[in-house]
């Protein structure tokens, strides 16, 4: 079966201060298969969020190919690539990046607005993704009046509608308790046994620790690293 996502020899580099390009990913090959779980740990600023910007397309390779599956995603054209993270692809940030004016149903259905579903069909993913992460009761109430696991809860909802073939989280149990971010990778991870890849940028080794594969980062450098 073709992997989910596959990087070959891809870097990504940046302007410099200097004259040449400054270099935060070296050149990396690897594969994320369907369904897979995978976390991503490493030190602040060693390229964690250059990786899962590039896997999760919202970046472009340097040199080096990414393709999803098996396509090449730089022949795809900025539309397409659009239209697959609108569709196929969940993503979850530390900070909630919700619309404070209006409730958690309307933020999770704004989160299909870019799909082709009806109007109708779109409230009723979100209103099932809102129930799966266990706010059912809580879909008229404004982020304001959500706590701080509740707001992240949404935000897993958000991607969780969209049924993707991955999700991608970066520190989403930063500005949360150690309890509360706990049940946060909890409800990530039923999500992934429900069939949705999974990978998770974390500087959290006891979160880490649950993830069946590891992919550690240190300047750039990506090594791998599985539980036994």
């Amino acid at each position: 079966m073709t992997a989910l996502l596959e990087l070959d020899r891809v870097t990504k580099s940046y302007p410099g201060r200097d004259a040449g390009p400054l270099e935060i990913l070296h050149p990396t090959s690897l594969a994320i298969e369907h369904g897979e779980r995978i976390a991503i740990v490493g030190p602040s600023g060693s390229g964690k969020s250059t990786l899962l910007s590039l896997l999760g397309t919202l970046d472009m390779p340097t040199t080096g190919t990414l393709r999803y599956d098996g396509e090449d995603v730089a022949a795809m054209g900025e539309r397409r690539r659009s239209a697959l993270r609108a569709t196929r692809i969940g993503f979850v940030f530390q900070q909630f990046h919700l619309i404070p004016t209006v409730c958690a149903l309307e933020n999770v259905t704004t989160g299909l607005q870019y799909t082709s579903l009806p109007r109708r069909d779109r409230r009723t993913r979100a209103v099932d993704a809102l129930q799966r992460v266990g706010l059912g009761e809580r879909l008229r109430h404004r982020p304001p009046q959500l706590s701080g696991g509740e707001q992240q809860r949404v935000a897993i909802a958000r991607a969780l509608a969209k049924n993707p073939d991955v999700i991608f989280a970066d520190e989403p149990t930063g500005a949360l308790d150690t309890a509360t971010g706990h049940a946060i990778i909890d409800l990530l991870l039923g999500a992934a046994d429900d069939g949705a890849s999974l990978v998770v940028v974390t500087h959290d080794p006891s979160i880490a620790a649950r993830f069946p594969r590891r992919l550690h980062i240190q300047d750039g450098v990506v090594t791998e690293g599985r539980s036994a």
